[in-house]
């Protein structure tokens, strides 16, 4: 009996060279239009509150800040020297980090012999997948903890195919790297080890190599360690406030469901590569699989919010696309061609209802009108305009973060100009939280105004010593309520208020505050020791 003609889809059907040639080709591609479509709509919105908080780390460069490790403020510095006040300056990181994870993806594929039809699906499911097409629009820490997890992953793909020490050693630099952009990293070591522990590379673990490679990672973290401690760990606090008021309210079942949401359509990719990682064939780089439950129950455990998991998939998505080829390979044709082209179409297909909400194409007026619609036809996109408070909304919570800041600084120049030139330079800019002050120091940079300070977070940190001579107060509120603070002047007045409809900020106001009590800057140093001491957030 003659046996099955392989589809075109084979690994056996072109020479080596070409495949890789090919491979290399769909890589480039890939990446670059990965980069491309984030570059090109960085500025289709403004800033978004988180990024005016990640940005001023590049103003005050440190070891370590009390929301995240120093690697994002040490790419906001070289965005400030490059171009100072250039969004796109700024979310070139994310675009670029994409790119390479996308690329590793893509390496991966390569690694576990997968071709080229399996390189171009994987690269594209991640390059489409919900949740890394909002981690890599925005600059804040997600991104690069992404990366440093696929990472992490490609180096231990490739020491569990060729076991050779070097991979070994660069996974330790790869999960040091990881310290230092986000601190998830330690559940993604924990995994390792303990998945490491259920498979034949135990004996791994022993060794001088391994060893080494967990010295170079706390080497790495090191200094950030030093400066939690002389900043008596404002880490611990940062968690207690997330467990307080975001972590205690995650629901396992959510955070499970999610998952499959935040990765379509990659999840079919994800979920076939588990069951391959726990079959016969894919015994070799079983310890992944352990690591994907072991990870995602110590997420649960500690009530980890949906996207922490977000660094997870790209391997899982890259072995699921190996093991669907393998599959198709087998198939007759042209059974087998049709099938991948089909699969190869329900990628971008699977996200083309929510792709105007992810990346901003749209004017927010044209989006607000069709998520409307697309929420009235589908009830199943409730969720995309429900926000922290539980109600729904004209636009998702993200996207209404990005608008309405730039209207902070005019408002704030505007006080200034009311009070006498002597008194300017001892007015104090002080923001209700990270969101007005680091706007207002985004914006007003270009408007000559001073630093805005907060007791928000690493805020507190960069306050002037010396409180003394201050004469008035320009404070820029979140909400439409009048600030406390106003209790301590003789004078206050309401300068104007956010007009921009869309904002979630709309009709929070600017204040200016003139003739201070006596005992203000005994009480604002205590606000300030106060904060500094714990976690406003």
């Amino acid at each position: 009996m003659q046996a099955p003609r392989p589809s075109s889809l084979s690994s056996s059907a072109l020479p080596s060279s070409r495949r890789e040639g090919w491979a290399l080709l769909i890589l480039i591609g890939l990446v670059t239009g990965k980069v491309a479509l984030h570059l090109l709509t960085a500025v289709g919105y403004g800033a978004h509150r988180d990024e005016f908080l990640y940005a001023d780390y590049g103003r005050h460069l440190a070891w370590g800040y009390k929301e995240a490790p120093p690697l994002l403020g040490w790419l906001a510095a070289l965005s400030h020297w490059a171009a100072p006040g250039s969004l796109v300056a700024l979310r070139i990181w994310p675009a670029l980090f994409g790119g390479l994870t996308v690329a590793l993806t893509c390496l991966i594929v390569k690694t576990l012999k997968g071709g080229a039809w399996a390189t171009l699906l994987a690269g594209l499911a991640v390059s489409v997948a919900p949740i890394y097409l909002v981690m890599h629009h925005l600059f804040q820490p997600n991104f690069l903890d992404v990366f440093t997890w696929t990472l992490a992953t490609y180096t231990t793909v490739r020491f569990l195919t060729t076991p050779t020490p070097r991979w070994i050693w660069a996974t330790g630099a790869a999960i040091g790297l990881g310290l230092l952009s986000k601190y998830s990293m330690a559940f993604y070591a924990a995994g390792l080890v303990g998945a490491l522990l259920l498979t034949p590379q135990r004996r791994q673990l022993l060794t001088r190599a391994t060893g080494g490679a967990a010295l170079l990672a706390g080497a790495l973290l090191l200094p950030n360690l030093l400066w939690q401690v002389r900043h008596d760990w404002p880490l611990v606090g940062h968690m207690e406030k997330l467990r307080e008021s975001q972590l205690g309210n995650v629901r396992m079942t959510d955070f499970l469901f999610d998952q499959i949401g935040m990765t379509a359509p990659g999840a079919v990719l994800w979920l076939t590569g588990l069951v391959f990682l726990f079959s016969a064939a894919g015994r070799k780089w079983r310890a992944l699989g352990w690591h994907f439950l072991l990870v995602m129950g110590l997420l649960m455990l500690t009530h980890g919010k949906n996207y922490y998991a977000a660094g997870l998939y790209p391997p899982l998505i890259a072995v699921g696309a190996v093991a669907l080829e393998r599959i198709f390979e087998r198939v007759r044709r042209p059974f087998g061609l049709v099938g991948g082209l089909v699969v190869l179409a329900l990628v971008p297909l699977g996200v083309r209802a929510v792709f105007p909400v992810l990346v901003p194409i749209w004017p927010a007026s044209r989006l607000a009108a069709y998520v409307s619609d697309l929420v009235k036809r589908r009830p199943m996109f409730e969720g995309i305009v429900r926000w922290e408070d539980g109600n729904l909304h004209p636009l998702p919570q993200d996207v209404a973060d990005m608008h309405g800041w730039p209207e902070y600084a005019p408002l704030a120049a505007k006080a200034l100009a009311r009070l006498p030139v002597a008194v300017r330079s001892h007015c104090l800019l002080i923001g209700d939280n990270y969101g007005p002050a680091g706007a207002c120091n985004w914006y007003g940079a270009a408007l000559g105004l001073p630093e805005a300070y907060s007791t928000n977070g690493s805020y507190s940190l960069w306050w002037p010593p010396n409180l003394n001579s201050t004469q008035a107060v320009v404070y820029l509120q979140e909400g439409d309520e009048r600030p406390e603070l106003a209790d301590w002047f003789e004078q206050t007045e309401l300068i104007g208020t956010v007009q921009d409809p869309l904002a979630r900020i709309h009709g929070s106001g600017v204040w200016l505050m003139r003739r201070p009590k006596p005992g203000l800057a005994e009480f604002v140093r205590k606000e300030v020791a106060e904060a500094k001491a714990g976690f406003e957030g």
